[in-house]
């Protein structure tokens, strides 16, 4: 009784409790549904604080991201390439059965000549052991006309035992020529092996080049793919050359001098101008033709853009390249070619293709097949614009003429490839007061390739030799590496604002006189040639400029600092003593193109202490504002700066 009480109790003192929290619980909603927003709300702050960080992070995934994809679309115009090389193994291969088949004609032929010789020694043999047997059993007169058929039969053994080295001559060169079939075939085998491994990564690459989940892991496997594939290539272009090597052989005396006929002719390029030399000229005078020519085309370029390209042209002692870069049509092309005309240069304009892979693809191959030299036109330019050696055979002296030479679209194919060596056979050069020694111009000379000769050819790229090279921004090109950057002056055309007509054929009229290659350097002004305040206050901006891209992590050295300043010694005194115009042009043209893909977040502050140094001592608001309105809009797309040029209304 006393329990069934105690459980009763309890469970009234439940009921109340639960009654007394319900209360609670309503009196607490009351009041806070009375509070205002303002208190009810007050983590809004840390929310939208947490939402802002997510997004920071979800950006920078944004930029990890797109620079993988930049990395695909390298590998796929890679693959491209080894495309392109693996048909042209096929067509090598082709041309390898063709000529097996010539070497059984050939033995084919010897095999018969052969057995006809043996069937006729076997009827000499006959014929002796008749007339043997003649002797002894007939009469003289059977005899007489028996050793006069023996006579004929022996005349016919001799005509053919006569042929009989040459058949053995050619035998021997048959089964040399199937031995070298046979190596080749075998290597050609071997390099069928590895084209289908190729064939078979390639495949796979294309499968796994879509974009697919975990990024990184896919990004992973394609850098490891692009690092066998590079190792790949490196492996057959060694089997390549020990090819080569294999093959070589010393050409006949004879036939060396036919070799260099193809080297030694007139490129149509130095037909014009004419061969006749004008009146010297001032550098100022000379400008003005090329600026009234450029109107007569009816081509917009500002005068500070005709003066940085002349400008970088003759410093070709310090900075060996010209570049104009930019989206196409801009006019890169057009520029150096009207500025050749009326200036009175020769032009040589090359187009670069994306097979191009060796310096053989500017100076030409040997082909082994046909042992035949087919040079191109820029070897045989430098042969006849060499001043220190002349040309057998010509009347025509050119070594005081200028020779301006176009790689167009260059970056089609890797620089690198086709034309490292180049740059630094250019940059070997000795100075132009120094290059008239032989011993110094060695480092410079560039090898031809022509196997077999007992003197090999060299090229040697004289100062009167200019090379000029344009490239697209587009998703088909390759970037250039910090080696080019380093020896060139990159001038970037930005999108037109507006469109006018270009007068293609009805320009103005053009100059038949050549420039003097010695009146040309006579403008060329030493590096030195600065008062005592502008050459320290060079140097200072210049110092200040290091320290910027040492923070940048893109730091320069003695080779670039030295060009700077020849550049702003040689820039055209139309604007007075003033090294802060020609100071600028070189932060763009050398500094902004190596800034390419850096993180603007990250480096604030040497962007902030390059807007400075544009604007508070060089003067350059134009250029200042340009980059600041890149750097503002790249920051919220993908982060990384990207130089797009500058247009200039003068």
């Amino acid at each position: 009784m006393e329990a069934s009480q105690f459980v009763l109790a309890a469970i009234i003192m439940l009921t109340a409790l639960a009654l007394v929290m319900s209360g609670i619980a309503i009196m607490f909603q009351i009041r806070r549904d009375r509070l205002p927003d303002a208190t009810r709300f007050e983590h809004i702050r840390e929310l939208r604080a947490q939402e802002e960080g997510l997004l920071a992070e979800r950006r920078t995934e944004l930029s990890v991201v797109e620079q993988k994809i930049q990395q695909r679309d390298r590998l796929i115009a890679e693959v491209a390439s080894l495309e392109e090389q693996r048909t042209a193994i096929k067509a090598e291969h082709a041309t390898l059965q063709e000529a097996r088949r010539e070497i059984e004609e050939v033995m084919s032929q010897a095999a018969e000549a052969a057995g006809e010789l043996a069937k006729v020694s076997q009827q000499l043999t006959e014929k002796q052991a008749e007339l043997q047997k003649i002797t002894d059993e007939c009469s003289p007169d059977r005899l007489e006309l028996l050793k006069r058929e023996l006579a004929r039969t022996t005349l016919e053994h001799d005509a053919i035992s006569s042929q009989l080295p040459a058949l053995r001559a050619e035998r021997d060169n048959a089964l040399r020529q199937i031995e070298e079939a046979k190596t080749s075939i075998a290597l050609d085998a071997a390099r069928k092996i590895e084209r289908d491994n190729l064939a078979r990564e390639i495949e796979d690459l294309q499968r796994r080049k879509e974009p697919l989940e975990g990024l990184e892991k896919e990004a992973d496997r394609v850098r490891t793919a692009r690092d066998a594939l590079t190792e790949e290539i490196a492996r057959l272009e060694t089997r390549k050359a020990r090819l080569e090597l294999e093959t070589d052989s010393e050409i006949p005396e004879s036939d060396q001098k036919k070799l260099l006929d193809d080297l030694i002719k007139v490129p149509f390029s130095l037909e014009f101008p004419a061969i006749k030399q004008g009146a010297p000229r001032t550098e100022a005078e000379a400008l003005h033709s090329v600026s009234q020519y450029l109107k007569a085309y009816n081509l917009k370029y500002s005068t500070r853009t005709v003066l940085s390209f002349h400008t970088a042209l003759k410093i070709n002692d310090h900075s060996q390249l010209t570049v104009l870069a930019g989206v196409s049509g801009t006019g890169k092309s057009l520029l150096p070619r009207r500025y050749a005309e009326a200036m009175g240069i020769h032009f040589l304009q090359i187009a670069v293709e994306p097979r191009w892979d060796s310096p053989q693809d500017l100076l030409g191959f040997y082909n082994y097949i046909e042992k035949n030299y087919r040079a191109t036109d820029l070897a045989r330019l430098l042969v006849h614009m060499d001043p220190y050696k002349s040309v057998p055979n010509s009347h025509m002296d050119r070594s005081d003429h200028i020779s301006l030479v176009l790689l167009d679209e260059m970056n089609l194919a890797r620089v690198e490839y086709y034309f490292s060596e180049f740059l630094s056979r250019l940059e070997a050069r000795p100075r132009y007061e120094e290059a008239g020694d032989e011993r110094r111009r060695a480092d410079a000379m560039i090898p031809v390739d022509i196997r077999g000769l007992k003197t090999p050819i060299s090229l040697f790229p004289a100062h009167n030799v200019l090379f000029v090279g344009t490239m697209n921004d587009d998703e088909s090109t390759q970037s250039l590496s910090d080696k080019v950057l380093d020896r060139s002056n990159i001038l970037q055309f930005a999108a037109p604002h507006e469109f006018h007509n270009l007068n293609s054929a009805d320009g103005g009229d053009r100059p038949t006189h050549a420039q003097s290659f010695k009146s040309w350097r006579t403008w060329v002004r030493p590096a030195t040639g600065f008062n005592g305040a502008p050459r320290s206050a060079v140097d200072a901006a210049i110092n200040k400029l290091a320290e910027i891209m040492e923070d940048c992590g893109r730091p320069f050295g003695h080779r670039l600092r030295d060009a700077m300043i020849a550049y702003v010694a040689n820039y055209p005194k139309t604007q007075g003593d003033d090294y802060r115009l020609p100071l600028a042009d070189q932060i763009e043209l050398r500094i902004l193109p190596k800034l390419r893909g850096l993180e603007i977040d990250s480096h604030r502050t040497a962007f902030d202490q390059l807007d400075r140094l544009l604007r508070e001592e060089l003067n350059d608001l134009v250029m200042a504002e340009r980059v600041a309105e890149l750097r503002e809009r790249q920051a919220r797309g993908t982060g990384l700066f990207v130089w797009r040029g500058l247009t200039r209304e003068r």
